[in-house]
């Protein structure tokens, strides 16, 4: 199985993140300590990013790491879970009630089709 981080789709969320958070690159660059070119590589996919700059740009941007890597780990049952709870936090008990069985019925049918095989677990 091939572990090598997709550097473009993270720096697509890294990208998409700050853009919902209203910021510049270059604010984000000076809150993360890099360079505003290093930024801009790093949200065009153009670099690698060490460990420390990456933890440092997910506090600025106030999100997990995980959650800028995502397809690049495998996803954790309980980093799931705190992503269902704020997603769940606002819903009406009716909107709790469809949304869950929308999953279930989305599971099946990627069972049934043999998807979930294929899928990161």
């Amino acid at each position: 199985m091939d572990y090598t981080p997709d550097y473009g789709l993270i720096g697509a969320r890294i990208k998409e993140r700050r853009l919902d958070l209203n910021l510049t690159q270059e604010v984000l660059a000076e809150s993360a300590g890099i360079g505003t070119q290093h930024m801009s590589k790093i949200e065009n996919g153009h670099t690698k990013l060490s460990l420390p700059c990456l933890i440092s740009i997910a506090n600025t941007l106030e999100t997990t790491v995980d959650n800028l890597l995502m397809d690049s780990i495998s996803v954790s049952k309980p980093s799931v879970i705190v992503e269902a709870d704020s997603i769940f936090a606002d819903c009406t008990p009716s909107e709790i009630f469809v949304i869950t069985q929308t999953v279930n019925v989305l599971k099946q049918s990627l069972r049934a089709k043999g998807l979930s095989d294929h899928m990161k677990q």
